[in-house]
């Protein structure tokens, strides 16, 4: 795994990314750029110890359960 817990807005673009958004849709919900997108979704990978979008869905599950607020 990777360097802590995800931060909320790490959570939330994740969220998005996993219910199947792309880059541009997430930005434009959360009125980022796409770049931040792409930034918070490679921490996210790192942290998760995931390669990409396919098995952030599954990864997210697995994490659920242990994060606070969640």
């Amino acid at each position: 795994m990777g360097t802590g817990p995800l931060t909320r807005a790490e959570q939330r673009v994740a969220a998005l990314a996993a219910g199947g958004l792309g880059n541009r849709a997430v930005a434009e919900e959360l009125a980022v750029t796409p770049r931040t997108v792409e930034l918070h979704l490679t921490k996210v990978y790192r942290k998760l110890g995931i390669r990409g979008r396919p098995q952030l869905a599954a990864a997210l599950r697995r994490t659920a359960g242990g994060a606070p607020g969640a």
